[in-house]
């Protein structure tokens, strides 16, 4: 498991392989072997991975994020800019229901006294 960093509204998360496809939207030229674009479309079609995960992808690699979806979803003129919440929203339609919630939640040791003793 790799962490993918600490996000303000989703909180601490932790995905396996993570650190793989930071590779591949680093270095696109990686989407040539093999499983790179697999583990890339199990993350897109895989419900309980939040679309926050591929975002961060995509922020942390701009020049690479559009390669890499060209060549992901077979589209020439893809740009995560115009394009790249609609895979997100068609694959992950759970997500957009409501508002997302952390995944991981640091509770002071009050904070958790009181909740035992259910106040």
């Amino acid at each position: 498991m790799e962490r993918t960093g600490n996000d303000e509204t989703e909180g601490l998360a932790y995905y396996a392989d993570f650190g793989r496809l930071d590779a591949l939207f680093a270095d696109p030229t990686l989407a040539r072997q093999s499983g790179y674009l697999a583990q890339l479309r199990e993350y897109l079609n895989d419900d309980s991975i939040s679309p926050m995960v591929i975002r961060r992808l995509a922020q942390r690699h701009p020049e690479g994020a559009d390669t890499v979806f060209r060549r992901l979803l077979r589209k020439p003129s893809f740009t995560w800019d115009e394009h790249g919440e609609e895979p997100l929203r068609r694959r992950k339609k759970s997500h957009y229901r409501s508002e997302p919630l952390p995944s991981v939640t640091l509770v002071g040791a009050r904070l958790a006294e009181l909740l035992r003793a259910g106040r």
